[in-house]
């Protein structure tokens, strides 16, 4: 990836990192009316404690919801913001269940210049757990990609357009949410402890991602190539490589998928190299995405300070 575009990731761009919402529970039964009225509270109601005679209330919240539209980008003021709706609800003891951090940009170019990237990075977080939903949603009409994402029962990421989900509405042009549920401790070790060691595993999976890829491509590839003429997707080799570029994220994976495709190792590093001069295709390395990661970490420390 170029040097200029990497650093531009998070670092140089007027990237945006607060709390977008979150939810829990308050170990007591609240007056749902009174909470309600809060301009801050999006969802409440009471519900059994599970496995005991006893109720507790359960409140989703949006700490954003009197700032224009942007996010709070200073912890200090998230944690303000929450102080003054504890001490109105009378809420003195409240568990935190979820808690979604986002990533937010105000430029207009920056979804489809990143998204490659940040198929990547959710690849391999997704790969580092073996996640069963992982998810490419497609506008109905014209197939562009509108998100990607991944979940599992204790965190979820996703990296979407938010023009688009917002109709416009919203300031940002894209968003990355790193989402933690079923939380069992604080917020501070949940994202700069627990999201740390995440990210990490995820860097290990960089050459095991490529490999699943591949493997996906060419089971796809190979497949269509046995029909007849007449059925085929895919005319040519080229073709076929053209709709799967946003999944080949090195020229070694390039090398290693020719070859799976019957190519000797000779042909596949000559084709490779020819498919790159005449073809738009954007490679990464193992640095880049310790970069990306690493500039994930520095903009989540950044948070937290102020």
């Amino acid at each position: 990836m170029d040097k200029k575009k990497r650093l531009a990731y998070l670092k140089e761009i007027d990237a945006h990192v607060g709390f977008h919402t979150g939810n829990g529970i308050a170990p007591q039964i609240l007056d749902l009316k009174k909470v309600s009225d809060n301009m801050f509270v999006t969802n409440c109601n009471i519900r059994k404690v599970r496995n005991k005679d006893e109720q507790e209330t359960y409140l989703r919240v949006n700490p954003n919801k009197n700032n224009n539209g942007f996010i709070l980008t200073e912890y200090s003021a998230f944690k303000k913001v929450m102080n003054d709706v504890f001490e109105e609800l009378d809420i003195t003891d409240f568990k935190w269940k979820r808690v979604d951090m986002s990533f937010n940009t105000m430029d207009n170019k920056y979804y489809p210049n990143y998204t490659k990237l940040n198929r990547l990075l959710i690849a391999c977080i997704a790969n580092s757990s073996n996640d069963k939903n992982t998810y490419d949603t497609k506008n109905f009409w014209n197939g562009k990609t509108k998100s990607l994402a991944t979940r599992n029962q204790l965190r979820e990421v996703e990296f979407y357009d938010k023009a688009d989900e917002s109709q416009n509405r919203s300031p940002y042009y894209s968003r990355l949410e790193l989402r933690s549920v079923r939380m069992k401790d604080s917020i501070e070790h949940e994202f700069l402890k627990v999201w740390f060691d995440r990210l990490d595993d995820a860097v290990k999976e960089f050459e095991a991602v490529q490999d699943r890829f591949n493997d996906s491509m060419a089971e796809l590839y190979l497949e269509d190539l046995s029909k007849k003429k007449r059925d085929r997707e895919f005319m040519s080799l080229n073709s076929f490589l053209m709709t799967r570029r946003d999944y080949i994220f090195t020229s070694n994976q390039m090398k290693k998928l020719l070859m799976l495709l019957g190519y000797t190792e000779t042909a596949a590093i000559n084709k490779a190299y020819n498919f790159k001069k005449y073809h738009n295709i954007e490679y990464f390395s193992l640095e880049d995405l310790k970069a990306v990661v690493t500039d994930i970490k520095e903009k989540m420390i950044e948070y937290f300070s102020k």
